[in-house]
């Protein structure tokens, strides 16, 4: 008996826990339970708390965990696509776009009147940072090797 007090007893606090995700603020400030629903934790939660629940009430706790997942599958558009619709067409790439000067002076946070010394240093220091080691990324780094060639340019 005390086993399924338990269980219910689990089963309420991660509802509760679910409740609370349902209606966390958002980075804003804004409570928006719309947003909580498309929390993951939250339909986390929530089948913890029924399956807590069930095996409490069933007291056939394997029987229940054991079919859930069978349950998910027979749920609406959790796994099968709804309808068999023919894959996107690729689009065709953009042209890749040209940085501007003002904005490679924006990316090292430099001057118009800028000197080529200054415009390296401000490249070194920026690089350090850019690097994957230091939670940079490629990506990063290819927007400051193109903004330094932009301004060595002019």
């Amino acid at each position: 008996m005390t086993s399924d007090l338990d269980r219910l007893i689990i089963a309420g606090v991660l509802a509760l826990a679910a409740l609370a995700v349902l209606f966390w603020p958002q980075a804003d400030g804004r409570r928006d339970w719309h947003h909580g629903l498309r929390h993951p934790a939250l339909w986390v939660l929530l089948s913890l708390a029924v399956s807590f629940a069930a095996t409490a009430i069933l007291r056939h706790g394997v029987v229940v965990l054991g079919i859930l997942p069978f349950i998910g599958a027979l749920w609406p558009g959790s796994t099968a696509p709804a309808k068999s619709e023919p894959p996107p067409q690729p689009r065709a790439a953009a042209p890749p776009k040209v940085m501007s000067r003002s904005e490679a002076l924006e990316v090292f946070g430099l001057t118009p009147s800028t000197t080529r010394e200054e415009v390296l240093e401000a490249y070194r220091h920026m690089l350090w940072f850019a690097n994957p080691e230091h939670g940079g990324s490629d990506w990063l780094i290819d927007k400051l090797n193109e903004a330094r060639d932009v301004l060595l340019k002019h």
